[in-house]
Formats: C-alpha cells, structure tokens, sequence
C-alpha cells in the first residue's frame, strides 16, 4: 500500500518541495484522491473506477490558492516517480475520463511553477 500511495497522484515528475508550505494540504492527501487511480493509469483498467474519479473531484477541490494548486501538482509528480507501468496517455485522460477537469495540466513533464 505504501507504494501504491507513494506512486499514486500519477502525474507530474519532478518537483519535490522542501519543507511543508503554509497550507493545510498534506501530499497523504493528495495522494489518497489518486490512490483508486493506479490501476487505470496503468491500464490495468480500461476505465478509473468510480472511486478513482470521487477522488479526482476531491483532489480538483482542495487547493484554494496558487500555492496549494502548485503543492498538490508536486505531490502528483513526486508520487508518480513511484508508479511502475505508469501511462502518458491515461494520466492526460484522467480528468476527461472523469468528467472532472482539473486546474493544472496532468503531464508527465508539466512544470507547477506554471499554475496561475
């Protein structure tokens, strides 16, 4: 389960941010939204699980400023650096597949310093 949650916001790769920001959002959470995600974003699904785009919903709502949109895209790509099997094309779907669009893009390379 630890890997599942440490590879579950299936996104974006790179940022890894020191120290915690002055913002309620913990990465455990964020994770936990995308936790249900794994398996379609590793197409062992053919479709997110109607847990998985609950998850997403709560995920599109959590961040309230810049700075947590920023930190919750973080957490995604730091966490997706630990999914094996992880799918460009499923993690781009994700929001559409879940009729949930989100307020960052959902990329592996997508830059969170970005997020207006």
């Amino acid at each position: 389960m630890k890997g599942v949650l440490a590879a579950l916001l299936v996104t974006l790769q790179v940022a890894y941010v020191v120290g915690r920001p002055s913002h309620t959002m913990s990465c455990s959470e964020v994770d936990l939204c995308v936790a249900p995600c794994v398996r379609y974003l590793t197409r062992e699904q053919k479709e997110p699980s109607e847990d998985c785009c609950k998850g997403v919903k709560r995920l599109k709502g959590m961040p309230k400023n810049t700075e947590e949109r920023r930190f919750a895209c973080s957490c995604v790509k730091q966490a997706a650096h630990g999914i094996s099997g992880l799918k460009d094309d499923a993690v781009m779907k994700l929001p559409t597949a879940c009729d949930t669009p989100l307020l960052f893009s959902i990329s592996m390379d997508f830059d969170c310093n970005s997020i207006p």
